[in-house]
């Protein structure tokens, strides 16, 4: 219970926290021009992606620390992978308010269905789709990830509460998850280790970086010019499994992570087809 209570409070607290992002240089690496948006058709959501391109661009659904109703609350990481040739969808309307559940990325999907490959959405591709979120939200992307049209999960400083909760949700995990953890100081490390240790027989990928504080290990560098560490990891997570790029699976099968500065476990990866 003191753990629940403990990253509960940690999430919330660091959702709440209010950032200017006039103050905040939003820096990407990308090759595209990375812009945010919203749409009618998703009121209560904010999206990130490339202000033109003529590639085909997969999904990234993702779920706010805190479960927070900010939309905006990760832009900095968000535009780093908008950057690269993805949309992404957060949970929550710009700069807004309340909270989220995993529910909301359902609508983000079925909003998918919709409108990828027409309009403004036309080079979208709704066939490659991740969901992932950090602390509360990783929580949502466990939830979420069960749906049949997400390919690939991604567990941010993040993991469940309890032994049950673990067994209970790993017996619904049947695609490759890759878990991005802060270290022993990240308030949910036991959570994520747990988790992962529990996996059987599916593609798995652990990562852990240690950050100088249990605060900013929990938050590590997602909000931080262009995401830092953890957003550069994702991006190589997202072309892997979403664009079958080998440079970036040979980051997470190869010695690329580690030199990186993770301290890396995996298994089942050739799995992944």
């Amino acid at each position: 219970m003191k753990s629940q209570t403990a990253i509960a409070l940690l999430a919330g607290a660091a959702a709440a926290v209010p950032i200017e992002w006039t103050k905040l240089s939003i820096q990407t690496t990308g090759k595209y021009t990375a812009v945010q948006s919203t749409d009618a058709g998703l009121p209560k959501h904010t999206i990130y992606m490339p202000s033109s391109a003529t590639e085909k661009l997969p999904v990234l659904v993702w779920g706010n620390g805190g479960c927070s109703g900010d939309g905006t609350s990760f832009k900095p990481s968000l535009m780093e992978v908008a950057s690269h040739g993805y949309l992404a969808v957060a949970s929550g309307a710009p700069s807004g308010s309340g909270s989220t559940t995993y529910k909301m990325m359902i609508e983000t999907l079925d909003w998918l269905d919709k409108v990828a490959g027409s309009g403004k959405y036309a080079n979208v591709d709704k066939t490659r789709i991740a969901v992932a979120g950090q602390s509360c939200g990783g929580l949502e992307a466990y939830s979420a990830g069960v749906d049949k049209r997400i390919k690939t999960i991604g567990i941010m400083n993040s993991g469940q509460f309890s032994d049950a909760a673990t067994a209970a949700t790993v017996k619904t995990v049947t695609k490759p998850i890759f878990y991005f953890l802060g270290g022993s100081g990240d308030i949910a490390y036991k959570n994520g280790e747990r988790d992962y240790k529990a996996l059987k027989n599916i593609p798995r990928w652990k990562g852990n970086m240690a950050v100088s504080t249990s605060a900013a290990a929990h938050m590590a560098t997602w909000r931080t010019a262009n995401g830092g560490k953890f957003a550069t990891a994702e991006v190589h997570w997202l072309d892997w499994l979403l664009k079958e790029d080998a440079a970036a699976k040979a980051f997470f099968t190869g010695a690329g992570a580690t030199t990186a500065g993770w301290s890396v476990e995996k298994a089942d990866l050739d799995k992944i087809a």
